[in-house]
């Protein structure tokens, strides 16, 4: 834009609109969508150096165009899309002829060759990884569903670039599936890609800067059509690169029609663009702070992620009853959604209905295989039920996925042992002592019951009690009490049982998860980052104490 009197003042203005547009707080805030802002970068950086090497004629920038490219199908393939942007590029906006376009054919053609090099390897690398199939967001759905509900995306990307307002930080399941081209939303969304399809096509020759605008949005979203199965269904950050367009039609707009009449008027509209979206990204960021302020703001909406979120807030607050609703909910939805499968077998076994908690979370492991979490529940349901065999079948299954799973290398050794007791947890952080011993079978399924009812007091006579018959027991036993103390309100006793399980057994991860969390409550971050420390080396992947060191640190 640099050849129109206010292309400077036009790119500046259109380069603000792109930095405070709301719809990029996904990209940036979510640690994993890096790699969205990452591939944005080097797919400029690849299409300025093409610029370049265009205008000036040296093949230096066509070579810092290519390592840029290659950068950029390392971060994301996202990028794929870039050599056809550049033939439309070459032939809409700089308005080449289709020989020009031929005769450039060897240019053109390395970066083809680039992406095919990349998929080759990328085909080589990752054949050997086992295709957890169960997880795409159309599994087994016919190729008709998939092409009617993902056109019925574009209209609802379309008015997340024009109005980014209502946004979700997941969208699996908030859109119903179609069965048929002919449903309502899908010929709606068909009329809009039709006719912008059309005017693109119409008035290439006399607007084909707005062509070229035009096709860049629907191109540079063709990755993320599930055109290959994907996990998801649709993402704002997947709009990183696409929001683009919007700034080069805005850019596009101020160069053709300002003047000194409407000059105030469209640099006011603009500062008034920039300042709202500028508060709704502030807004926006602050709702991504942490798991349970982003979760909260897709409470009531249903989407299969949203409600299994929102159920592990309600079983958080003890709610089980409403968090099973939420899990049926997602899994009507979504039946191939193994947390909600996971989660809702839990319920169940908080509830005691050990037959449906097994059924559930068999139902999870039909979908994938190498959920580990599966394994270690369906341990701990057999133990309650006393079938001692089960229960080390699966755990020792647990170590061939992942070894030492939430500690459970521990409890598999002293079932193999022979005394019978683990210290497994399950939702509502109550932990479960299972032993053949009747008396300890009763005590152990009573204590659990006065727990849930918040009978404190009783639930701690018959934990001690359970002490008494079976000693070697004492850590998990301890680790019980000292949550039955925290319910209440007697942090100090809580803090010594804590202490005291971590005396009989070190990788007692509840007792020193218990501790961080009430330091964590106390405000001394300093203890609370030495607890969380310690069980990252008992278990390097435990995901809560890895983010809770990372929330801590920052």
């Amino acid at each position: 834009f640099k050849k129109f009197k206010y292309g400077l003042l036009a790119s500046l203005i259109s380069t603000l609109i792109f930095t405070a547009h709301p719809v990029h707080t996904e990209a940036v805030s979510w640690v994993s969508g890096r790699t969205d802002s990452l591939v944005t970068l080097f797919f400029f950086a690849t299409f300025y150096f093409y610029l370049l090497f265009i205008e000036e004629e040296d093949n230096k920038y066509l070579i810092i165009s290519l390592i840029f490219y290659t950068l950029g199908l390392l971060s994301k393939e996202m990028i794929v899309t870039l050599p056809l942007i550049i033939i439309l590029f070459d032939f809409l906006w700089r308005k080449k002829t289709y020989k020009e376009i031929l005769e450039k054919w060897k240019i053109h053609s390395i970066y083809i060759l680039f992406t095919v090099g990349y998929l080759v390897i990328r085909y080589f690398v990752l054949k050997d990884v086992v295709e957890r199939i169960g997880y795409n967001y159309f599994y087994e759905k016919d190729t008709i569903t998939i092409i009617a509900t993902m056109l019925k995306t574009i209209p609802v990307y379309l008015r997340l670039l024009i109005i980014p307002v209502n946004l979700l930080y997941h969208y699996n399941g908030v859109i119903p599936d179609s069965q048929s081209i002919l449903d309502a939303g899908v010929v709606f969304a068909l009329l809009i890609i039709i006719g912008l399809i059309t005017l693109s096509i119409v008035r290439y020759k006399e607007n084909g800067e707005v062509s070229f605008i035009i096709l860049f949005i629907f191109i540079t979203l063709l990755p993320v059509m599930n055109i290959i199965p994907t996990m998801n269904f649709m993402a704002e950050r997947f709009l990183y690169i696409t929001s683009f367009s919007i700034s080069l039609l805005i850019t596009l707009f101020i160069v053709k029609y300002i003047e000194g009449k409407n000059q105030n008027l469209i640099l006011s509209s603009s500062l008034a663009v920039i300042i709202v979206f500028t508060t709704l990204t502030v807004k926006r960021n602050s709702e991504w702070k942490d798991n349970d302020t982003l979760y909260s703001t897709g409470d009531g909406r249903d989407g299969s992620v949203l409600l299994v979120n929102s159920g592990n807030m309600y079983a958080n607050r003890k709610q089980f009853d409403e968090a099973e609703k939420q899990y049926r909910r997602a899994l009507e939805i979504r039946n191939n959604n193994v947390l909600a499968h996971h989660n809702l077998g839990l319920i169940y076994l908080i509830k005691g209905n050990l037959d449906s908690a097994e059924i559930k979370i068999k139902e999870g492991l039909a979908i994938d295989s190498l959920a580990p979490d599966g394994y270690f529940q369906l341990a701990n349901i057999y133990q309650q039920e006393g079938k001692t065999d089960e229960a080390i079948k699966q755990l020792e299954k647990l170590q061939t996925i992942i070894p030492d799973y939430r500690g459970s290398k521990a409890t598999l050794d002293l079932l193999k042992s022979g005394s019978g007791i683990t210290n497994q947890n399950i939702p509502g952080n109550i932990q479960n002592q299972v032993n053949p011993n009747n008396q300890l079978a009763v005590l152990e399924k009573r204590s659990f019951q006065y727990y849930n009812d918040k009978k404190f007091k009783e639930a701690i006579k018959d934990i001690e009690e359970m002490m008494k018959i079976n000693p070697t027991g004492k850590s998990g036993y301890l680790n019980n009490l000292a949550l039955c103390y925290q319910g209440l309100g007697d942090a100090d006793n809580a803090n010594k049982c804590f202490e005291e399980a971590i005396k009989f057994d070190e990788k007692n991860i509840n007792a020193l998860s218990g501790l961080a969390e009430n330091y964590l409550h106390i405000g001394d971050k300093k203890k609370a980052l030495e607890y969380y420390r310690k069980i990252l080396k008992i278990n390097p992947s435990d995901e809560n104490a890895n983010r809770k060191i990372d929330s801590l640190i920052k």
